[in-house]
């Protein structure tokens, strides 16, 4: 809702310009490639509720998924985006770099000591939301669990939460962001920076106000 709401008012002018309208033309529907993705859900589902290592699990999926008569694994390899691929990998070294240094973790133990605790909301929300869009909502959460690995259950999920939605604020915020914005540049469809947050900084001040507030309530 926090979404939809935001797009509608954000860009109601862009959305009302001549040209703009629906078209009448149902897209072609690939019911096989529906059928797989529901196939691909429940087994994923289904691997979650063995015992098996989530990663294992997410692997024999994925794997099943690459097999195919179709095409060859030249034609696959040859859609991966491997600067992409490179940045986030990147981002992990660089990140467990950090996590290891002596000066990060004196600066975590005074943080603490002055009252910053990760497990208080009133710390946690703006820790993501400052961590999350300056190395990435994925590797500040991995930094954050390096530094802090006895973080209780309540407060890791409300980092998946708040880490999630931190990542929307700006466009260096998620790798999907990028992944968005590279694939409507392909398609001659810019997205700028600025373009950007002009949507994402409402969007996710206002839910992450919501998310705090519900986690409040269900502490």
């Amino acid at each position: 809702m926090v979404v939809y709401a935001t797009v509608a008012v954000i860009w109601r002018q862009a959305l009302d310009a001549p040209g703009l309208a629906p078209s009448r033309d149902r897209p072609a529907v690939h019911r096989w490639g529906i059928a797989k993705g529901a196939i691909a859900t429940v087994a994923l589902l289904a691997c979650f509720a063995l015992p098996l290592p989530q990663a294992t699990g997410v692997l024999i999926v994925a794997g099943a998924l690459l097999v195919t008569r179709r095409r060859t694994t030249r034609d696959m390899l040859a859609h991966v985006d491997w600067p992409l691929l490179l940045l986030f990998v990147g981002l992990f070294v660089i990140t467990d770099a950090l996590a290891g240094l002596t000066m990060v973790g004196d600066a975590v133990a005074g943080l603490q000591a002055a009252g910053g605790d990760p497990t208080r909301l009133a710390v946690l929300a703006p820790l993501t939301l400052v961590a999350s869009n300056t190395i990435g909502n994925v590797p500040a959460v991995v930094l954050v669990l390096a530094l802090r690995p006895d973080l209780p259950e309540v407060t890791l999920q409300a980092l998946a939460l708040l880490s999630t939605l931190a990542g929307n604020l700006l466009l260096v915020g998620s790798l999907a962001n990028l992944i968005v914005a590279e694939r409507a540049a392909s398609v001659g469809v810019r997205l700028s920076f600025l373009d950007h947050a002009r949507c994402g900084v409402p969007m996710t001040l206002v839910s992450m106000l919501v998310a705090v507030g519900w986690l409040a309530l269900a502490a």
